[in-house]
């Protein structure tokens, strides 16, 4: 494995740069200087498309394992650059829904990949922040802290939509911090937001999910997660109903483990790219 290497582009998969290289013994290279014959499992690819691109026309002989953490809405995938990148090198997707789109671009999947996370839910922690959400600002996501807000004026909710949090470091302590973390998809329509969801829950937050839309992908997470249709609901007997009538959700490291058996968890990751020969793409 003296020829794998992972590559970053994008501080937010830090955490699972940091994870996969530790899971498989493969060394992250800082900065991206890639040797004729080698193969770099690339996280954040999109942020760097153009580049890429360029310098692999440009007869540079090594390869990219793509991992692509982008949904079908994303403008990401509206860029010429990130859509040919993909079209010729190996790429691991996060979601079926996901696969399903970049085949129909014509892309080829070659597996799944599942975001990993540090445990560090820090117990010792007050988690004075009741309800926390971190993302991009949307007329949805505002009106629903609008009315949280006049719902529950005595709880302690945090939104925040100028990525004050995009060192990872303070995101973690934030969420070590808060008892609740919303997931609320920036599209109306789209896949379930693992990666912030599988973060909150390795911070020993609990997380309030509108549901996904895709049952499969509700079911399993189920366990983990409350789900709902309408998060200013929720709250009324989330807070209310006593704690031994309700339904106690699962921790990350059970998440982990459902997922490990996955026959294409990460721990399978390099005999995948051995015995599919991306090598050769």
């Amino acid at each position: 494995m003296d020829t794998f290497h992972i590559i970053n582009f994008h501080e937010i998969f830090g955490e699972n740069a940091f994870c996969l290289s530790k899971r498989l013994g493969i060394d992250i290279v800082s900065d991206f200087n890639p040797v004729d014959g080698h193969t770099y499992i690339t996280f954040g690819a999109h942020e760097q498309a153009a580049q890429l691109l360029v310098m692999q026309q440009q007869h540079r002989k090594f390869k990219l394992i793509i991992i692509n953490s982008e949904p079908p809405l994303s403008q990401f995938l509206k860029n010429k650059y990130y859509i040919a990148l993909m079209k010729t090198n190996c790429v691991f997707d996060y979601h079926e829904q996901s696969s399903k789109h970049l085949t129909e671009l014509g892309i080829s999947v070659y597996s799944k990949y599942i975001f990993e996370f540090i445990h560090q839910p820090a117990h010792d922690e007050p988690r004075e922040i009741d309800i926390f959400f971190c993302g991009s600002r949307t007329p949805r996501r505002e009106a629903i802290y609008e009315k949280l807000k006049d719902k529950y004026p005595d709880k302690n909710i945090v939104f925040d939509f100028d990525w004050k949090y995009k060192d990872q470091a303070e995101l973690t302590k934030v969420l070590q911090r808060s008892a609740t973390v919303l997931n609320i998809p920036y599209h109306d329509h789209t896949i379930f937001e693992t990666h912030r969801v599988h973060k909150a829950l390795s911070c020993g937050a609990e997380v309030v999910s509108l549901y996904s839309g895709d049952k499969p992908t509700d079911d399993f997470y189920d366990p983990y997660v409350y789900f709902t249709h309408d998060i200013l609901d929720i709250f009324d007997w989330y807070w209310i109903m006593p704690l031994h009538l309700q339904k106690q959700k699962m921790k990350y490291p059970h998440l982990v483990q459902a997922l490990s058996n996955y026959p294409q968890h990460n721990k399978w990751i390099v005999e995948q790219i051995i015995g599919l020969e991306c090598a050769s793409v």
